[in-house]
């Protein structure tokens, strides 16, 4: 089969092939997961955040550009988890580079290849060499070191894809924990599923996926459709809620902030250079559009008066809520069980996201989370290591400044709020909760989703695992006995405090009879226990 360039229509199509492949691997790759805790969710991450961008790609024109710039901006908003953080950098830094081609051939994609990998290795501050980085950037390596001599577009690929496949199986070499867990990198796996996916399509040939795989796409908001719903629109000083796309070279999403700033209120201007996506509540639509138009083209122009059609909605507001005061300092966590939800909200937490091991919200979540918030600024909390970085792209995409306090636990999570002070600034609060991070050692006791060996320790696939800071301490067949063994590795004096939160699959009685063996062990020790219902792990510490 001949084929040289690849149009606008041909694009989404392999997109769309791309994204089906690696729908269908996800529990493939979901299962490379290095440690045997359950939380082996990088197939998941990736497929939500590839098929967010698919729904933004189908939506565009067949105009190449346009095409990869709707599928960077889904990829943003539609992220999760570190994966799906780096696959948002791949699909911005491939359009990037692409820049304004209206075919993609050998030398285009060789560009965007390498694009991709500048901008996903930028995405993450500490890079580690033997992940879906290094496939990345050799992949793009290989593309330009043979871009010259290869004229035939899927050979091309071909004999990229194949070199990015050797490069997937060595990483294991290059990461130790790769090596001593067995396996390739998963984020890797994930994308060469993709990669897999598109070439299969370019040769003319189906992809089949799974009918239960393919079926699965959650219930997300367009990310570049925003409702009055979205703010809190109180006392409507501002008629007509007008938003539309802007198009065209060198555009200055800052300037153009500034500019539309006097003009209107709840304010969004989100995207690149390129394209722009602008909403505002104004008085005066016109004087927008007479604005923009003279930046670039606009399309997806939508011009609602609030007034009319808020009004029934504004009076249920004012009937079933007090007004709330608009504060200084607003907090967001992402936090699983409903014990747990309701502790943190007790300590002053205004926005709960239902989330954590495999359950990993996207950015898109987390910034509606922040647009709640009656705050001038916004403090998130992650409380997972996973979603650090998905926290992290918020702070891009609304004008209340975002800090994120990088907590990888739900105890470092509850050691900062201790840390939090409404009366101080944002940054105050930021180094005041990030120092208060390390005051804490976490302890979780969990299940072996697999058989493995780790540390020295032999884990059978169901053994209960206990894992200090993240790192497996210690096996065994009962969750009190792993919790004990656990504590004894945490607990460095006798005058510790400890808190125990116990999960869903704990009752009470239960929680209370390891309540009194941990005081019994701990003598000095003052111990707190609380229903977390978290699931997954049967019991959550802290020590400090």
């Amino acid at each position: 089969m001949s084929l040289d360039l690849i149009d606008g229509p041909k694009l989404k199509t392999i997109l769309s092939a791309g994204v089906d492949m690696l729908t269908g691997h996800k529990d493939e790759v979901d299962a490379l997961n290095v440690f045997p805790v359950p939380d082996g969710d990088t197939g998941t991450n990736m497929s939500l955040t590839f098929q967010a961008a698919l729904r933004e790609a189908e939506k565009a024109s067949d105009n190449v550009p346009d095409i990869l710039e709707h599928a960077a901006q889904g990829a943003l908003m539609g992220a999760r988890g570190n994966s799906g953080v780096i696959v948002s950098q791949f699909f911005r830094g491939f359009a990037k580079a692409v820049g304004k081609a209206r075919k993609l051939g050998i030398p285009e994609i060789s560009k965007g290849i390498v694009g991709a990998s500048t901008l996903a290795y930028q995405a993450v501050r500490k890079p580690v060499e033997g992940t879906i980085l290094t496939v990345i950037r050799e992949a793009g390596a290989k593309a330009q070191e043979i871009r010259e001599n290869e004229k035939n577009l899927i050979k091309f690929l071909e004999i990229v894809y194949k070199h990015a496949e050797i490069v997937l199986d060595k990483t294991p070499e290059m990461l130790p924990t790769l090596k001593q867990a067995g396996v390739v990198d998963a984020g890797g796996k994930g994308l060469l599923f993709f990669f897999q996916g598109i070439l299969e399509a370019l040769k003319g040939k189906p992809v089949k996926v799974r009918k239960a795989e393919q079926a699965e796409k959650p219930e997300t908001v367009s990310p570049t459709s925003f409702t009055d719903s979205d703010y809190d629109l109180g006392e409507i000083t501002f008629q007509y809620c007008t938003e539309f796309i802007l198009r065209g070279e060198k555009l200055s999403v800052e300037t153009i902030k500034e500019d539309l700033s006097p003009h209107g209120d709840s304010m969004l201007v989100v995207g690149d250079e390129n394209t722009v996506k602008i909403h505002i509540h104004t008085n005066n639509p016109g004087l927008i559009l007479d604005y923009a138009v003279r930046l670039g083209e606009l399309s997806e122009i939508d011009i609602n008066n609030m007034v009319e059609q808020s009004q029934q909605r504004l009076e249920k507001i004012r009937r079933d809520q007090s007004p709330q005061a608009i504060k200084e300092v607003g907090l967001v966590a992402v936090v699983p069980g409903d014990g747990l939800q309701n502790i943190f909200r007790s300590l002053g937490v205004d926005e709960v996201i239902e989330g954590g091991q495999t359950m990993n919200p996207s950015t898109e979540d987390l910034y509606r989370a922040v647009m709640k918030v009656p705050a001038k600024q916004v403090i998130i909390l992650p409380n997972n290591s996973n979603v650090v970085m998905t926290a992290g792209q918020v702070g891009e995409l609304t004008e209340t400044p975002v800090a994120v306090v990088p907590s990888k636990t739900i105890p470092q999570g509850v050691a900062a709020l201790m840390s939090f002070v409404p009366e101080e600034s944002l940054v105050n609060n930021q180094e005041a909760m990030t120092r208060a991070l390390g005051s804490v050692i976490t302890g979780e006791v969990t299940f072996a989703v697999r058989s493995s060996s780790y540390n020295g320790l032999t884990i059978q696939e169901g053994d209960i695992i206990g894992l200090k800071e993240g790192d497996i301490t210690c096996v065994g067949k009962d969750a009190s006995l792993v919790l004990f063994d656990l504590l004894s590795c945490c607990v460095q004096n006798e005058d510790s405090f400890i808190t125990l939160y116990y999960g869903h699959d704990i009752n009470e009685q239960e929680a209370q009879n390891v309540l009194e063996k941990v005081e019994t062990l701990f003598p000095g020790a003052e111990v707190e226990l609380y229903y977390g219902g978290q699931p997954l792990y049967y019991y959550l510490f802290s020590v400090e």
